[in-house]
């Protein structure tokens, strides 16, 4: 990767992946996305002209060039750590690095296995489920509060307003809902979190939020 990629160069999309790319993914076990979808298409391009990157605008000249439907052209092009492949850490830059190698996240569930026998795997899913039926299913309606989804903001209408089971009443200072289910930590809450050494970000994704931040 050395310079921004001329789509005049490009006057097809290729058929198939490289020879070289097939043969990593075999010997992985990697499952890349259907070259006919717009993931693979995107991804194909990267393979197929290793020696340049992608940016935010030459992305969207490509999926107009090419008649592709989506809602978000970076989607395509930088989603690959999903399925085990690692693509650039270059803010703004989309290329696959050579040679190529596995994501992080396909190596944490690469071979990942229970540290128990099956019984007790069977035994610590039952507990789960028996939890979440218990806190979420089998708690009554009438016990039901509604809550703020951000407990910072002064927002009170609808937007910022979830249904929320009891068991939900021990995080609602200290994390903003997403939807009933879903929460993360209000900044307040992160920082404290780190400060105990339990912050559920790693450095590699405290810097990403740092760089991100810093753009505002």
């Amino acid at each position: 990767m050395s310079s921004l990629i001329n789509l005049s160069i490009i006057r097809d999309i290729p058929r198939e992946y490289p020879v070289i790319f097939l043969d990593f993914c075999k010997k992985n076990s990697l499952h890349p996305p259907s070259i006919h979808s717009g993931n693979g298409i995107a991804l194909a391009m990267m393979l197929h002209y290793p020696e340049y990157y992608w940016s935010r605008e030459v992305c969207n000249e490509f999926v107009d060039k090419f008649n592709i439907q989506t809602n978000d052209c970076i989607q395509l092009f930088n989603k690959h750590e999903q399925w085990g492949l690692q693509t650039s850490n270059v803010r703004g830059k989309y290329f696959i690095p050579i040679p190529y190698s596995l994501s992080k996240k396909h190596k944490m569930r690469k071979d990942f296995k229970f540290d128990g026998t099956e019984e007790q795997k069977q035994n610590e899913i039952n507990k789960i489920k028996s939890t979440i039926m218990h806190d979420y299913i089998d708690s009554h309606n009438s016990t039901w509060q509604l809550g703020h989804k951000n407990p910072e903001s002064e927002d009170n209408t609808n937007d910022n307003l979830v249904l929320q089971p009891p068991i939900q009443a021990k995080y609602r200072d200290k994390y903003i809902f997403l939807d009933t289910l879903t929460k993360i930590p209000t900044p307040k809450t992160l920082i404290q979190l780190y400060q105990q050494g339990e912050c559920p970000y790693t450095e590699d994704q405290l810097n990403e939020l740092k760089t991100w931040l810093d753009s505002l």
